[in-house]
């Protein structure tokens, strides 16, 4: 059980919680609330002999806030004088307080006079008062700035006093003395029971635009969480040499405050700039937490533990002065945007260097993560944006689009096919990779990099799988596809097209040809029908088999009313080429809500502003032909019902909400699947029911040496997903053929806390996100011109100096820029110690703002 009372100048305390002098203190009813809060005794506002003090000017309260690199605190900064009363009138209310309340009370002066020091301590004394403080510094009229010998003046004062009175006398020190001990060592010698260490200090503040001192002249007193290791260092110094009692004052912020104040042997603890700010309730807080603090460590009274500290600071010839310790950068902490991308590309890094001007060096980062760049800063549906802490707040930055202007930047500058990579020395070693497409050239790339000899199959005319075959041309231009694809084979990627598994070359006999491993990325190019009734008539056809055909040149026909049904990417990107090669009207039947379409939403925004009619809740029931050909698709009304196994509503029909959609051509688009029969046999090779490879987290297949990867291996199907699953297995088919136990990224990379970078943000002026330009609506339909406008140098500068740098690594490096000693060094896209260098000073784990670095033992 923790108890809590206490003793201080003879008094005896419930608590050893003082409400310090202010107006917080000036009457009966805020003395009342100070004791219904839990304090042990309160200093009432303090008397002035000088009468022009006891008026406040209004206002007489400001807040300097200070930000130095985002750490936080401020300055309560008061111009608050004394008491209005006399000296009769403040003695009644003193006589009131001893009457109606417990607490101590005890008045507070601030004389002028020999006379006028010695008339009001009799006079409050006699009125009832606990003990008596001598306001001998208060920052309103500090005797500092008085010309006179402060330290006399004060035991002047203090002996004039304690020979008028006979109840406690408390001495308030100014923390503007050159020897603290040496003073309350003669206050001791003259009879006080107490001193109160220290009074606010007297400061300044100026307003700029002003010229002039803020708050009234140059006296106002400054309190805050700042002042108290002043305080703290001179009582840990003081009060073992001392046998009177010490109120310690200044800073007090929480509970943790008044603990450190009482181990460093103060016998109380005054608060008053928490009160002024918080209100009496915090009072309480602060006890609750002293509380709790002393029973996790078992005491049971104050006196168990007070002054504890002093006898654990040791002199300046103790300090242990061995290098001890060095930092140590935490793993994988990246910022949200990074930890969302499934490649983990640090957008947060190239960012941060665009907004430096530093495109070359953002470009060379961006590259040197995955060989389709370019590709992603047109296609990727970047989830990035979505985990943007600034989505938040007033927009997402544009990372896909700065990603696409930096990369466009340096395409001119510095060419892609004149600047490779390292590759790491030959390892003999030989890959067979089935699929051209994003997840099998990636891996291709990371393997030829580590120093294997990839070779890729590829069953089509031209490399690119899915991004070639189904992406249309005004999203992604194929000079930069067919650029990154050369980039592939210049670092050692032999591609053979025209090269189909199961037909031109036989699996069974890939890893007796001289391949160590094999890995399958085909893609999901073979379409899944409805099972209604009618797909067979003329005029039905799959998205991803048009969009195949128009992409690759061939000829392709379509009708003047086309329906496609689906809600994925693929039907928006049929619905949209239809318009373009001609089509009159062009419906995407959905049988979903907007919601769950899986499309994304600025791909059915743009679908509806082309003139793609959505048709949602529209459940397909039969498609109709007359003389052969597609004339209609008849429908039925729906509505989300409850969910299925996968999370996601099932849509149930409407009776008698059937409707006839005439059209002349049908497109489906609801499902798409890897044709993996066409790898002939498949023999050692688990699949699912829908052709999918039975994969481990690796990549690895039932069958040894045979990896799968991306839609092959049932990945979702986007094309950065596509690339990181590539990227994924090659490491592990390099560890593989290395015979080496491989450590894989981790599914859920950990990410900061954004709530302290969202603090920071609200605190500066909104920065809203740039409106990205594009062609019209009017115009792009009638052409497959990229849509999406390139951006201005200086809109790219501006966009990127949004990003509010929430992750560790490049684009933060605050730690970087501390350190002195260059101990801290940049590899790609991280930071790491080098422990050569670092002298184990710390300050770089206090300057962190996502706490990623701590301090370990050396060579830890």
């Amino acid at each position: 059980m923790v108890d809590l009372k206490t003793t201080f100048a003879g008094l005896e305390l419930d608590t050893p919680l003082v409400v310090a002098s202010a107006g917080i203190t000036e009457t009966v009813e805020r003395l009342r609330k100070c004791q219904q809060h839990g304090a042990g005794a309160a200093v009432m506002k303090s008397w002035f002999e000088e009468e022009v003090s006891r008026k406040s000017p209004t206002p007489r309260f400001t807040v300097l806030r200070h930000d130095l690199g985002g750490e936080d605190t401020f300055t309560l900064m008061s111009y608050e004088q004394a008491s209005e009363w006399d000296i009769e009138r403040y003695a009644e209310e003193v006589r009131r307080a001893k009457a109606e309340l417990s607490l101590k009370i005890i008045p507070s002066i601030n004389g002028l006079t020999d006379e006028g020091w010695v008339a009001a301590a009799k006079a409050f004394e006699a009125a009832g008062a606990d003990a008596l403080e001598l306001n001998t510094s208060c920052p309103h009229g500090s005797i500092t700035f008085r010309g006179g010998a402060v330290e006399e003046t004060i035991f002047h004062t203090v002996e004039l006093v304690r020979e008028a009175v006979s109840c406690p006398v408390i001495a308030k020190l100014s923390p503007m003395l050159t020897a603290p001990l040496t003073v309350a060592k003669r206050l001791e010698d003259l009879g006080v029971q107490g001193v109160t260490m220290f009074n606010r200090f007297t400061g300044l503040d100026i307003d700029p635009e002003t010229e002039a001192p803020v708050l009234h002249g140059g006296y106002g007193g400054h309190g805050g969480p700042w002042s108290i290791q002043y305080p703290l260092r001179w009582i840990s110094e003081v009060s073992p040499k001392l046998s009177l009692d010490i109120a310690a004052s200044g800073g007090v912020a929480n509970g943790v405050d008044v603990v450190k104040y009482l181990l460093a042997g103060a016998t109380v603890v005054q608060t008053c700039t928490a009160v002024v700010m918080n209100g009496y309730p915090i009072l309480r807080q602060l006890l609750d937490e002293l509380t709790e603090w002393m029973a996790h460590k078992g005491y049971a009274r104050v006196d168990e533990f007070r002054g504890k500290a002093t006898s654990r600071i040791v002199g300046t010839y103790q300090v242990d002065r061995r290098h001890k310790a060095e930092a140590c950068i935490g793993e994988g902490f990246g910022a949200p945007c990074k930890a969302a991308c499934p490649a983990g590309v640090s957008a947060q890094s190239y960012v941060r260097l665009i907004a430096e001007r530093r495109f070359r060096d953002a470009a060379a980062l961006i590259r040197s993560k995955n060989p389709f760049q370019s590709v992603c800063g047109r296609v990727c549906y970047h989830p990035c944006e979505e985990a943007c802490t600034r989505t938040a707040l007033e927009g997402a930055v544009r990372i896909r689009a700065l990603k696409r202007w930096v990369l466009d930047w340096a395409r001119e500058r510095y060419p892609l096919l004149e600047h490779l990579p390292e590759k790491a020395a030959s390892t003999g070693k030989r890959i067979a990779i089935v699929g051209a497409g994003p997840a099998g050239l990636a891996a291709a790339h990371d393997l030829a990099l580590r120093g294997h000899a990839p070779t890729v199959f590829e069953a089509l005319p031209e490399a690119g799988g899915m991004l070639r075959t189904g992406i249309p041309l005004y999203r992604l231009p194929r000079e930069l596809l067919d650029e990154e694809i050369a980039y592939c084979r210049a670092l050692g990627v032999e591609i053979r097209c025209n090269s189909a598994i199961g037909k031109d070359v036989q699996l069974g006999d890939l890893l007796s040809d001289g391949f160590q491993a094999v890995l399958l990325t085909l893609g999901a190019h073979r379409g899944v029908a409805l099972g209604i009734p009618g797909e067979d008539a003329a005029g039905v056809d799959y998205a991803v088999d048009f969009l195949r055909r128009l992409n690759l040149g061939e000829q392709v026909a379509h009708g003047s009313r086309v329906a496609v049904i689906g809600g994925g990417n693929t039907a928006l990107d049929a619905a949209r080429c239809l318009l373009r090669e001609g089509a009159r009207e062009v419906f995407l039947v959905y049988r979903r809500t907007r919601d769950e379409m899986p499309a994304t939403d600025e791909e059915v925004r743009a679908a509806e502003a082309e003139g793609t009619h959505i048709l949602y809740l529209a459940q397909p029931t039969e498609i109709l032909a007359e003389d052969g050909r597609v004339s209609g698709v008849r429908c039925v009304g729906g509505y989300l019902g409850a969910p299925a196994p996968d999370g996601r509503r099932t849509p149930e029909q409407l009776p008698e909400t059937e409707y006839l959609l005439k059209v002349d051509q049908v497109l489906l688009a609801v499902a798409q699947h890897p044709d993996t029969a066409a790898l002939g046999s498949l023999e050692g090779l688990e699949t699912r029911r829908n052709g999918v490879l039975v994969v481990d987290d690796a990549g690895a297949t039932s069958r040894e040496g045979v990896f799968a990867a991306g839609d092959a291996a049932g990945r979702p199907g986007s094309v950065i997903e596509a690339i990181a699953h590539g990227k994924r297995v090659a490491l592990a088919i390099d560890g593989h053929l290395r015979g080496e136990p491989v450590s894989l990224p981790a599914a859920q990379p950990s990410r900061v806390d954004r709530s302290v970078h969202l603090r920071a943000a609200l605190k500066r002026d909104p920065l809203p996100p740039l409106e990205l330009s594009e062609l019209s609506a009017a115009v792009r339909v009638q052409s497959y011109a990229e849509i999406e406008l390139p951006l201005t140098e200086e809109q790219a500068v501006a966009e990127a100096q949004r990003c509010l740098a929430c992750g560790c690594g490049v684009g933060c490096s605050q730690c970087v820029s501390v350190c002195v000693y260059e101990a801290i060094r940049t590899v790609g896209d991280k930071h790491e110690i080098d422990p050569e260098k670092c002298d184990g000073c710390g300050l770089c784990t206090h300057r962190c703002p996502n706490r990623n670095i701590s301090m370990v033992p050396v060579g830890a």
